[in-house]
């Protein structure tokens, strides 16, 4: 166990240096960049991103059916949560209870397939899901962030 984490460790610093490289250091990472999908150690499809007030972004917003590993870090000032919905839904569009400003996991429509629970700024969190093909939102369901922008379309093929 320890060796597979010291070798996603070692991945995940060597992509987090490779993506810090822009011209301008205020640059981000944004859906669409075209980053070259890249192997964790496990041999699973690895996914670089951040979430912070109000967005989630990732390096690449499709990836095979199978293995894939979400590296993701809070770039935010609050905590946030990181949730892998598979959902017909349109980004953005999953209904919102007004009693709760949250949307209901359990809800018709969605299967939520695991998440990072809630973790503090600053920090870097992983999940290592086995994905079937569909449509997916990556997200934060905490009060008031999805209506906010906290959500970004995923597609396993």
């Amino acid at each position: 166990m320890a060796n597979k984490f010291t070798h996603l460790l070692i991945i995940s610093t060597l992509s987090f240096g490779f993506l810090s490289c822009a011209e301008d250091p205020n640059d981000t990472l944004s859906v669409g960049d075209g980053v070259t999908p890249v192997t964790a150690a496990d041999g699973s499809t690895l996914i670089i991103g951040s979430v912070k007030e109000w967005e989630v972004v990732v390096n690449q917003p499709t990836v095979p059916a199978g293995n894939t590993t979400f590296l993701i870090s809070n770039k935010g000032v609050i905590a946030h949560e990181f949730l892998v919905v598979k959902t017909n839904f349109e980004d953005g569009k999953i209904p919102i209870d007004p009693t709760t400003n949250r949307f209901s996991e359990e809800g018709e429509g969605l299967e939520v397939i695991d998440e990072i629970s809630e973790w503090d700024a600053g920090a870097t969190e992983s999940l290592t899901l086995t994905l079937k093909a569909g449509k997916y939102q990556l997200l934060c369901n905490i009060e008031a962030h999805y209506a906010n922008g906290m959500h970004t379309p995923f597609t396993v093929q």
